[in-house]
């Protein structure tokens, strides 16, 4: 009897769901609205009643905070000071958020899986949070926590160029699947699944549809089209915990996908990595900035990292002038659409590559932009009052060090001078960790 219940809970939930998303295909400009539900699905009366406003973002499960980030770790230090004074009826138990945006560094994963896990050991664990939707990336950089599955027609674009048509969210990937039958499977690895999921469709006029299922319980068909070519997060609370969502394709029309993620209730940390191969910090321009802007107030960060460096680094015509201004840009824009989230950077890793002719150091030689782009976070860092933290503390910083540590035990580079190790990223991520909980970082910061 208790499995049968759940079955049945299981297909309201998704049914009522079906009904929500089918709606935003009636949506043709008309000011008629229903009093708006705040937040995600958390009840059937509450899906019942809903009525899709796609400019409306969902709100937030992430802790609140009043510190300014003048200081710029303050907005972390006030977020964990609420975490270890446990939750009460006035402030009940959320998670608080990490954002790091970066190139390859972040896109491998081991970096920011190792300080999600360092985080969550200490604060609590509450999942993975968003990713990149369905396998996009490639394999060694898919995300730990979940298993992803991709089957049938999909086709992915990244916002790695302007010239790419977007739109792109905070993820800055966008997955289209077309073909009946094409599936994505997220799978969480944990022993305690998820009972948050969230999904960004982008609805357009062209928009085909898809079913969600959960657990093995198919939901009814959903459809992604709308007059108007806008994002729609469906965010959904669960009313136990899950182990898989399928999300399946009608194959009635085109459907694009923004991102996805999963979570669970309760105190803890996320900690979420968005990033890219060959990224530049222009790809945050890259991005729907409305859709940037909405998605960090729905989900505002304690704190964004900026993990960028190295691909500018390669360019020999990169100034120091010119790297801070492009830097500035990037981040005056962030403070302007999170402005009580902390900001921090982390300065480039050394990179070498191999010099006609050299012989010290094996041949390799610094990446020739690698001095004025570490010049210039360092400089950007302090005029506009951001974290900072060196990854030299790990790589060295000279080329000599980098080719000593392809050699090493354990082996920290690997061997295109580049890129670290999966053991270099997670010794990068300890050492960051004990950089923001070392007293000197958060004493005295959480006012």
């Amino acid at each position: 009897m208790k499995s049968i219940a759940a079955a049945r809970r299981r297909r309201d939930v998704l049914s009522q769901l079906g009904l929500g998303l089918a709606l935003s295909a009636c949506d043709t400009g008309s000011t008629r609205q229903a009093a708006p539900v705040a937040g995600s699905f958390r009840s059937v009366t509450e899906l019942a009643a809903w009525r899709p406003d796609w400019n409306v973002m969902p709100a937030t499960g992430t802790v609140p905070w009043t510190a300014s980030p003048a200081e710029p770790l303050a907005p972390l230090a006030q977020a964990l000071a609420q975490l270890a004074q446990g939750s009460s009826a006035a402030q009940p138990q959320q998670a608080v958020l990490v954002m790091q945006f970066g190139d390859s560094h972040t896109a491998a994963n081991f970096f920011t899986a190792r300080l999600r896990a360092l985080f969550q050991a200490r604060y609590g664990a509450v999942g993975p949070g968003r990713m990149p939707p369905g396998g996009v990336a490639p394999s060694y950089t898919r995300p730990p926590q979940v298993q992803v599955e991709q089957q049938g027609q999909w086709q992915s674009a990244s916002a790695l160029r302007s010239s790419t048509p977007g739109p792109f969210g905070v993820a800055g990937w966008r997955l289209r699947g077309q073909g009946a039958g094409s599936r994505l499977v997220l799978r969480s690895t944990e022993a305690d699944g998820f009972d948050r999921f969230s999904l960004d469709v982008l609805v357009q006029p062209e928009g085909g549809s898809f079913r969600l299922a959960l657990d093995g319980e198919t939901g009814p068909q959903l459809r992604a089209a709308g007059a108007l070519r806008r994002r729609a997060p469906i965010p959904m609370e669960l009313p136990h915990r899950y182990r898989e969502v399928v999300v399946e394709l009608v194959g009635d029309g085109p459907v694009d996908l923004l991102g996805w993620g999963v979570e669970r209730r309760g105190a803890g940390v996320l900690v979420e990595g968005h990033g890219i191969n060959g990224a530049t910090i222009d790809m945050l321009g890259n991005m729907d900035q409305d859709i940037l802007k909405g998605d960090l107030a729905s989900h505002p960060p304690a704190l964004i990292i900026l993990a960028y460096g190295t691909n500018e680094a390669v360019d020999a015509a990169m100034t120091e002038d010119a790297y801070a201004g492009l830097l500035t840009e990037r981040v005056r824009a962030l403070k302007r659409m999170a402005p009580r989230s902390g900001i921090m950077l982390l300065g480039a890793p050394d990179g070498a590559r191999r010099a006609r002719g050299a012989t010290a150091c094996h041949g390799w030689q610094p990446l020739p932009g690698l001095a004025a782009v570490k010049a210039a976070q360092r400089r950007v860092a302090r005029t506009e009052s951001l974290g900072y933290w060196d990854w030299a503390e790990v790589t060295g910083g000279n080329a000599c060090t980098m080719d000593a540590l392809t050699h090493g035990a354990p082996r920290l580079v690997q061997d295109d001078h580049i890129h670290l190790t999966a053991e270099g990223y997670r010794l990068s991520a300890d050492r960051l960790f004990q950089h923001l909980m070392r007293p000197a970082t958060l004493a005295n910061r959480q006012t």
